[in-house]
C-alpha cells in the first residue's frame, strides 16, 4: 500500500469516526430533548387529572394531550431508531477499515464490538490490567428492554395510554 493510499485510509477513517461521534452525540441530545418533552406532558397530564372538580374541558384537553403525547412517543420511535441505525452504519464502517491488513492503528472499534456483540474480554498486554472484561451492562445493553430507542417510547406510551384511557371513561361515564 502506498503512502497516497495510507493517508487515504486514515482520512476515510477520521471522517467516518467524526461522524459516528457526532451521530453518538445526536443521539443522546435527541434522548434528553424527548425525556423533557415526555416529562413535561406527563407532569402536565397529572396535574390536570389530579384536580378536584373535572370539567368537560379538562377531559378533552387530557384525551389531545394524551394523544400528541402518543404521537410524540411515535416520533420519538422513529428518530431514536434512525439515528441508532445510522450510527451503527458508521461503525460498521469503521469496523471494516480496522479489519483490512493495511491498518496499521489500533482497533478501537473492533475491540467496542467485541465487548458489546460476543461479550468477548478485550485484551492489551501494555495495559494493567491486562484484560479488560464485559460488565453487566455491556452484557445486557442490546437487549430490547435496555435499548432507549424501544423502552423509553414504549413506557411512556402506556403512560400516555392509561391517561387516554382514564379520560375516556370520564367522558363515557359522566
Amino acid at each position: 500500500m502506498t503512502d497516497e493510499d495510507q493517508g487515504q485510509l486514515n482520512s476515510t477513517y477520521e471522517h467516518l469516526l467524526t461522524l459516528w461521534t457526532c451521530g453518538v452525540r445526536d443521539y443522546h441530545s435527541m434522548l434528553s430533548d424527548y425525556l423533557t418533552a415526555n416529562s413535561i406532558f406527563v407532569a402536565v397530564l397529572g396535574l390536570l387529572v389530579s384536580r378536584e372538580s373535572l370539567h368537560v374541558p379538562i377531559i378533552i384537553l387530557t384525551v389531545l394531550l394524551s394523544v400528541f403525547g402518543l404521537l410524540l412517543c411515535l416520533q420519538m420511535a422513529i428518530i431514536l431508531g434512525r439515528f441508532s441505525g445510522q450510527n451503527a452504519l458508521w461503525e460498521w464502517q469503521l469496523r471494516g477499515i480496522e479489519q483490512s491488513p493495511e491498518w496499521p492503528h489500533q482497533l478501537l472499534l473492533t475491540s467496542l464490538y467485541r465487548l458489546h456483540k460476543t461479550r468477548e474480554p478485550v485484551e492489551n498486554r501494555q495495559n494493567e490490567p491486562p484484560v479488560f472484561l464485559p460488565n453487566w451492562a455491556f452484557r445486557h445493553h442490546r437487549r430490547w428492554w435496555a435499548h432507549r430507542a424501544i423502552s423509553f417510547p414504549i413506557f411512556f406510551g402506556c403512560v400516555y395510554g392509561v391517561f387516554l384511557f382514564w379520560a375516556a371513561a370520564q367522558l363515557l361515564w359522566s
